[in-house]
């Protein structure tokens, strides 16, 4: 998108994202988490933790559904969620292709592959912008009688969205697009952090025990994971809070980002000169394993690396999760919450363990971080408070 289309279509997009709309999401959050301890619920010693991943996905997708459209999707179709859920991840593995296959840098080769190997892939993105096309139409239509759409639809992205289309501000099949883009940086990325973070937890039963201790401590009661949050409380949640972004610097989701100099030629401090119109590629993924900025044990998962004093020591643009500046991520408060509600419910719920070793994990390229294959996993559920 040109950055004359893309600047009032981002500060119109970034309304629905401000933090006091996205704390009035925390409810869905909440209730969304049932279904996964549902499915979490069925295991314990698993040779292959693939399954976690799928189930982290369905319920990232789910709040994404309610969220951002304002309907439980699988009220209009039982099982409707684990479908598109599946097919949203087929969809991020061919956009992975586009940009990783030297061969469809070359657009004949690309049209005849969308038309071949990924007929499938292009019907499942027809598939959501249909599923997002009839939610526009329908808050266009003023109708208030779907049971597929909840009591929260006014304050949904969908809703804030259709209203600029209604004003002639944003041109509806931009606005269908930019909700696909949406939907799957949300769920894509938020279920692989959920499924990192559960595998440093398992790797590290010290720092486990620490962020378990503090989570018992805010919520006492032996309530199996199904204590409510606050926004109030997900402040208080400090060492949560440094648990996953250790565990983002190390699995950034989306490891590799593209950008394009837009400005007069630019001369870094080291003398390189970037001209406009340059096309660069940042490694979110090398930049946070930098040893010359994160020091000698840069691939060891330490959480004290986000204690105040270190922050404060480092470069601003020494971590990147979500990107930085202008083009950040749009839903880095939703993804930040979302994820810290999620966390606190699983670790008061489960223990984890595994038999795997950091160092030993291998990752591939992808359009978001990808095992390469998916390690044991042992999930406990917790019998009382100390447990």
């Amino acid at each position: 998108m040109d950055v004359n289309e893309w600047q009032p279509h981002r500060k119109l997009m970034d309304v629905a994202f401000k933090l006091p709309k996205v704390i009035e999401y925390i409810p869905i959050f909440h209730k969304k988490l049932t279904e996964l301890f549902a499915e979490m619920d069925k295991y314990h010693v698993m040779e292959n933790s693939y399954d976690i991943l799928v189930y982290c996905r369905e319920y990232t997708f789910g709040i994404s559904g309610e969220t951002m459209l304002g309907r439980d999707i699988d009220k209009h179709q039982p099982f409707f969620t684990k479908l598109l859920a599946k097919q949203s991840s087929e969809c991020v593995e061919y956009l992975s292709d586009l940009m990783f296959k030297p061969a469809y840098q070359l657009r004949p080769i690309v049209t005849l592959a969308d038309k071949t190997i990924y007929k499938d892939e292009q019907q499942n993105i027809a598939t959501l912008k249909r599923l997002i096309g009839e939610t526009y139409a329908y808050y266009a239509s003023g109708l208030r009688n779907s049971p597929e759409y909840l009591d929260t639809q006014d304050t949904s992205v969908a809703k804030h969205v259709n209203d600029a289309i209604k004003s002639n501000i944003l041109d509806r099949d931009l606005a269908i697009t930019s909700m696909v883009h949406l939907f799957g940086a949300s769920f894509e990325t938020s279920s692989s952090t959920l499924y990192f973070t559960m595998f440093m937890l398992a790797m590290h039963p010290n720092y486990q025990a620490i962020a378990y201790a503090e989570i018992v401590q805010l919520f006492p009661d032996n309530d199996n994971g199904e204590f409510n949050m606050s926004y109030e409380h997900t402040k208080q949640l400090t060492y949560l809070d440094t648990f996953i972004k250790e565990t983002m610097r190390l699995f950034p989701s989306i490891p590799l980002i593209g950008r394009i100099a837009v400005d007069e030629d630019l001369i870094l401090r080291n003398g390189i000169v970037i001209p406009k119109g340059l096309e660069m590629a940042v490694s979110i993924y090398d930049l946070h394993r930098s040893k010359d900025i994160w020091g000698p044990q840069a691939d060891k998962f330490n959480p004290d690396n986000f204690l105040p004093n270190n922050v404060e020591a480092r470069h601003p643009y020494a971590f990147i999760p979500f990107s930085k500046g202008k083009r950040s991520c749009l839903g880095m408060r939703y993804a930040e919450l979302s994820l810290k509600v999620a966390l606190a419910k699983i670790i008061k719920r489960y223990k984890f363990s595994t038999t795997i070793k950091l160092e030993e994990i291998v990752v591939h390229n992808n359009f978001s971080l990808q095992l390469a294959n998916h390690p044991p996993l042992t999930i406990e559920r917790r019998t009382n408070i100390s447990g």
